[in-house]
């Protein structure tokens, strides 16, 4: 199979080229747009999403103050390495918590990307509670 040889010249006008022109903008609005889940998201993804938004909402949970996410009186009664384990979590939680915040206020509800963030802050909310109870409060 035969290689075209294209010049540096020739690349370095294609290259300034798309730079003056950039990207058109109907491409980059479907670049930006989360890839949808074409079956959906799961029921109790889905309850726990909203749930979480209502606390959010409500004043009940600050994405910006960890102590809002963590059961006071269940944490007052760890150890102190459970607490520290709970504390460096909780951080953790928020930023995944703040990331899909985000996003389901961009409307974005049904997204892979919000379903893998669930289950990811689900799933490290059930590891850090199977050994220090339930200590948060989502």
């Amino acid at each position: 199979m035969n290689e075209i040889k294209v010049s540096e010249q020739s690349k370095q006008l294609v290259n300034q080229s798309l730079m003056i022109k950039g990207v058109d903008d109907n491409v980059q609005q479907m670049i930006n747009k989360p890839q949808m889940d074409p079956t959906g998201v799961d029921a109790t993804d889905s309850e726990y999403l909203e749930a979480v938004i209502k606390m959010i909402n409500d004043g009940k949970l600050n994405l910006y103050v960890p102590d809002t996410l963590i059961k006071s009186a269940i944490y007052d009664a760890l150890d102190y390495q459970s607490k520290g384990l709970a504390d460096i979590n909780a951080v953790n939680l928020l930023g995944d918590l703040r990331q899909m915040k985000k996003l389901y206020n961009l409307g974005d509800k049904e997204s892979f990307q919000i379903q893998n963030l669930i289950q990811r802050i689900r799933n490290t909310k059930q590891r850090i509670e199977d050994k220090c109870g339930d200590v948060y409060i989502i």
